[in-house]
């Protein structure tokens, strides 16, 4: 599900947290990390990329989609060219919408990439991945609000139900708030620290340009 502005603040206000341009972006950044880690613990048991391979194939990713971009604008502002051997009259113009998609790639492979450069992408799970979540969620709450204890109640509960729909409409969060407080404070009391939530960076702008 994308991560629009509304639905961003929906989870904000669900927890009871006042809505502000700073905890817009924290909320966003730390749902895109949690989300790359529930669904790599996921995928654990298959064969996946080291993060230094990982950072590699970002790295070529990252200037292959703006050649592109560069490539279809410039061709938009001047003869159009590409734009024309590429349209039809059944499926349109595609390259506006294309565009639009890469920059929004483009944006996501610059966290990706400050992911893989810290070397979170692999790590051994000492939980399942919906537990590690709940836990994730619960660190992401603390970071937004400043309290590293918020209590396990209504708000925590409906943020995290919030989150998880977000991340996985397939996640299955205890409906009741008495199930959820039987479950999270057990994992919690058998963890042995806090979860990074967020990149080291939290993207306002563009990062500097990965290695060629």
């Amino acid at each position: 599900m994308e991560m629009t502005s509304g639905r961003l603040s929906a989870i904000l206000a669900a927890g009871r947290i006042l809505v502000t341009q700073e905890a817009l972006a924290t909320l966003r950044a730390g749902l895109t990390v949690i989300g790359w880690d529930y669904f790599l613990a996921r995928f654990a048991s298959k064969k996946i990329k080291t993060d230094a391979d990982l950072e590699k194939d970002l790295s070529r990713l990252y200037p292959a989609c703006g050649t592109i971009i560069d490539l279809l604008e410039n061709d938009m502002s001047g003869g159009c060219q590409i734009e024309a051997m590429l349209s039809d009259a059944w499926h349109g113009n595609p390259l506006p919408g294309l565009i639009r998609e890469l920059r929004l790639l483009i944006s996501k492979i610059e966290t990706a990439l400050a992911v893989a450069a810290q070397g979170r992408t692999l790590k051994k799970r000492t939980q399942n991945s919906e537990t590690r979540l709940f836990l994730a969620t619960y660190d992401l709450f603390c970071e937004i609000t400043g309290n590293d204890e918020p209590g396990i109640a209504g708000p925590l509960h409906r943020f995290t139900k919030q989150c998880a729909a977000l991340i996985d409409s397939n996640i299955v969060v205890p409906e009741t708030e008495n199930s959820f407080q039987k479950r999270l404070p057990a994992a919690l009391a058998r963890r042995t620290g806090k979860i990074n939530v967020l990149p080291i960076v939290l993207f306002s702008g563009k990062i500097a340009a990965p290695p060629q």
